[in-house]
């Protein structure tokens, strides 16, 4: 029963996600992402899969971070881009448990440094070439869900990048 409450969970975490990619706001994506994490922090919680709880739970603290960023200047320093990294670092530490859940970490630690100062567009791309790792750890897992919304987040990725392409000409 668990597994199948993580499953329902990591489909709705899914769907919020994928909407966040087709907004053309910052601040939007990153909303929409706050609430994504959180819905995937209890999703890997339930299937034990620790790597990946611990990195939803940071990137939640991150997307809201980088929201405050953009309001208060003083939250550019690159000093807590530092610490973001060397939390995800720290945390992997702890929760590693072979080559494959470090890839949490990895797409973390890409994804924050493209978001940093990144527009909406770089986040897009960035985020098409994380879903990659997250599928590998999501088949790692054992997670439907995580697999089913990766495959497609790559594919609905793709055509958002595209479109705000095709929007820039």
């Amino acid at each position: 029963m668990k597994y199948i409450v993580a499953q329902i969970i990591g489909f709705i975490a899914f769907a919020v996600s994928l909407i966040a990619y087709h907004r053309k706001n910052k601040k939007i994506i990153l909303s929409n992402m706050l609430i994504s994490n959180i819905l995937n922090l209890v999703h890997y919680l339930l299937l034990g899969a620790f790597s990946g709880c611990v990195t939803k739970l940071l990137a939640t603290f991150r997307d809201y971070f980088i929201i405050l960023k953009e309001k208060y200047n003083k939250l550019s320093n690159i000093a807590y881009l530092i610490l973001f990294i060397m939390l995800y670092i720290i945390a992997t530490i702890f929760t590693y448990n072979g080559f494959l859940s470090i890839l949490p970490l990895v797409a973390a630690i890409i994804y924050i440094i493209f978001i940093w100062n990144g527009d909406d567009v770089k986040i897009k791309k960035t985020a098409f070439f994380c879903y990659f790792l997250w599928l590998i750890y999501n088949i790692f897992v054992s997670s439907v869900a995580g697999i089913v919304s990766n495959i497609i987040s790559i594919i609905s990725t793709l055509i958002a990048i595209i479109n705000a392409k095709k929007g820039d000409k």
